[in-house]
């Protein structure tokens, strides 16, 4: 038996440099204008056009007929989702210089809202499978069919909706790390400020208000003009803080601040 000491080798390993926060605006800027683009064809240009809540049978026959359009709707959605997943982290990295605590705050609150995005999807997939009528749900009668439809591509609108409230509280908290840190304009932390509390607005509406869908145009409105404008001007200062050759200044050390 050796009596020779053993000796164990230790790989070093060399960390792998992390993202700059120039790099991490920009990437996030990015990301926020594809989001703009997918959202609006997803939402508004597909999934509002096919779903009449006063009309089961009509949706389902909307939905069987524009089958192949909802489904890269549902793609467009999928990505939305991963996207917002990089985007949380990609802030978190812009936004860290302020205060660790608050950056991770705002990130998870956007985490959360993700998570509620991709269950929602899941509804969207059995409304499709109630709609098909040459599928296992054929066992069903048509009336039948048609309300299930209708019901899983609400409970869609319904799942998002509550995730909507996470990303307002996520809006706020960023508006509140810009209002006092210095990072970026006040103006710009006013507006993203305002879009979260917009959102707020219309979720606690639908959850409270039994006759909501009478007044969903009205809601619609009252976020849009806000939500538009302050995201794509947050929107606007990431890509320039991607473009900046040095990170905005701090007007006082923040670092260490919740």
């Amino acid at each position: 038996m050796s009596t020779r000491p053993r000796t164990d080798t230790i790989t070093a390993i060399t960390p792998t440099p992390e993202l700059s926060r120039r790099s991490a605006a920009w990437y996030a800027g990015l990301a926020y204008a594809a989001l703009f683009v997918l959202a609006i064809f997803a939402n508004f240009a597909v999934r509002e056009r096919v779903v009449d809540l006063d009309d089961a049978a009509g949706t389902m026959a909307n939905v069987a007929a524009d089958e192949s359009l909802i489904r890269v709707a549902m793609l467009a959605f999928l990505v939305i989702f991963v996207l917002d997943v990089a985007v949380s982290w990609l802030l978190h990295l812009v936004f860290r210089p302020t205060g660790e605590r608050r950056s991770l705050l705002a990130a998870w609150f956007r985490i959360g809202y993700t998570v509620f995005l991709g269950m929602g999807l899941v509804f969207m997939f059995v409304g499709l499978r109630f709609a098909d009528a040459d599928g296992f749900t054929n066992v069903l009668g048509d009336d039948e069919r048609a309300a299930q439809t209708l019901l899983a591509f609400d409970a869609f609108n319904a799942t998002w909706m509550v995730g909507l409230t996470l990303f307002g509280l996520h809006l706020l908290v960023l508006a509140r790390i810009i209002w006092t840190s210095g990072i970026a304009p006040k103006w710009l932390g006013a507006i993203v400020g305002l879009a979260g509390s917009v959102y707020l607005i219309d979720s606690i509406g639908y959850t409270v208000l039994t006759d909501y869908d009478r007044y969903a145009s009205v809601f619609t409105m009252i976020v849009m003009l806000p939500a538009i404008v302050g995201e794509a001007a947050f929107t606007f200062w990431l890509l320039r803080q991607g473009r900046t050759a040095a990170p905005a200044v701090l007007e006082q050390p923040v670092a260490a601040v919740a």
